[in-house]
C-alpha cells in the first residue's frame, strides 16, 4: 500500500528592495607586463572601455542591509535547527562497520595489504548531509549579504544568481532527511529554481 503524499509548502526567498546605492570609487588595475608591474586606471588600458571602479559602502547602505540581515538569519537558523533534528533522528544508531558493502585489494600482487573499503549508499548520504549542515548557515547569510550588495550596485543579473543559490540552499535544507512520502514545494505559481531558465 502506497502512502499518501504529504506536501510541505515553503515560502521562496525574495530579494529585498534596496533604496540606497553603494559608492563607485575610481581605482587602478594591477597588471604584470614583461615582469614589471603596471597600474592601469582604464579597463584593458583603453579609455574607451571606461575607468576601473570599485564599490564601497557608505553609512546609508550599511544601515539598510542591517535591517534585513536579522530577520533572514532567524529564518535560516529556524530551518537549520529543524533539519538538524531530522538528521540525528534519521541516522540514529548508524554503525559504519555494519554498512560495509565489500573490502578489496586494488593491487593484490603489488600491495596485498592495501585495501579499499566500499560503504553503502546510506553512508555516502550521511557524509553528504553532515558536510552540508556544517556550514550552510554561514553560507546562506554570506550569500544574502552578497545579494543585497549587488542590488545596491545595480548588478541585477548577479542578483538573480544569488537569489537562485539561496532558494536552492533553502530547498535542500528543508528537504533533507524527510520520509519518502514527503514532498517539499515552493508556495506560489512560479518555482524560483526554474523561473529564469532559457
Amino acid at each position: 500500500m502506497t502512502k499518501k503524499i504529504f506536501t510541505i509548502q515553503i515560502a521562496p526567498i525574495k530579494a529585498p528592495y534596496m533604496r540606497c546605492k553603494q559608492d563607485a570609487v575610481p581605482t587602478v588595475c594591477k597588471k604584470y607586463v614583461n615582469g614589471k608591474v603596471e597600474y592601469h586606471e582604464f579597463r584593458w588600458n583603453n579609455p574607451k572601455a571606461g575607468r576601473n571602479i570599485m564599490w564601497k559602502d557608505n553609512a546609508d547602505s550599511e544601515v539598510e542591509r542591517e535591517q534585513y540581515k536579522e530577520e533572514f538569519a532567524r529564518r535560516v537558523q529556524r530551518a537549520f535547527d529543524k533539519a538538524n533534528i531530522r538528521f540525528y533522528k534519521h541516522y540514529n544508531g548508524i554503525k559504519f562497520e555494519d554498512e560495509i558493502v565489500r573490502v578489496y585489494a586494488p593491487y593484490p600482487d603489488l600491495l596485498p595489504d592495501t585495501t579499499i573499503t566500499v560503504y553503502s549508499q546510506r553512508v555516502h548520504e550521511y557524509n553528504a548531509h553532515r558536510d552540508f549542515l556544517r556550514d550552510i548557515v554561514s553560507k546562506m547569510n554570506i550569500q544574502f549579504n552578497t545579494l543585497m550588495c549587488v542590488l545596491q550596485q545595480g548588478k541585477y543579473d548577479l542578483a538573480k544568481d544569488s537569489l537562485y543559490k539561496l532558494n536552492k540552499y533553502m530547498f535542500d535544507l528543508q528537504s533533507m532527511c524527510r520520509p519518502e512520502h514527503h514532498e517539499v514545494v515552493f508556495k506560489g505559481k512560479v518555482d524560483p529554481l526554474t523561473a529564469n531558465r532559457r
